[in-house]
């Protein structure tokens, strides 16, 4: 997106978390980002096969945006329409994800 050397290391810190969530060591990482007021992580604990389920859900979101950032790093100063590729990709991935965790996680 800004230049190849941008996209190799969002990449590759997109890949490392992919890795983190994989492990099932992102409870931390997601509190993180929750915000002070979580009502998702008030209203139901979830058990540990669910929490690895969850987990995994954003790891794979994580790896196919590295991915996707790969093929920016490597393509996009050949090919016009790899931004754009990408930003589909991205975006599909991220719906994906949220009707995954709508279907699995109700609450």
């Amino acid at each position: 997106m800004f230049s190849p050397t941008f996209d190799w290391v969002f990449a590759a810190i997109l890949a490392v978390l992919a890795v983190v969530f994989f492990m099932g060591k992102g409870a931390g990482v997601l509190r993180a980002f929750s915000g002070r007021d979580n009502e998702m992580m008030v209203k139901k604990k979830r058990t540990p096969e669910e929490e690895l389920r969850y987990q995994r859900a954003f790891g794979w979101c994580l790896l196919i945006m590295a991915a996707s950032e790969v093929m920016m790093a490597i393509l996009a100063p050949y090919f016009f329409w790899v931004p754009i590729a990408s930003i589909v990709i991205i975006v599909v991935d991220l719906v994906a994800l949220v009707r995954y965790l709508r279907k699995n996680f109700p609450d």
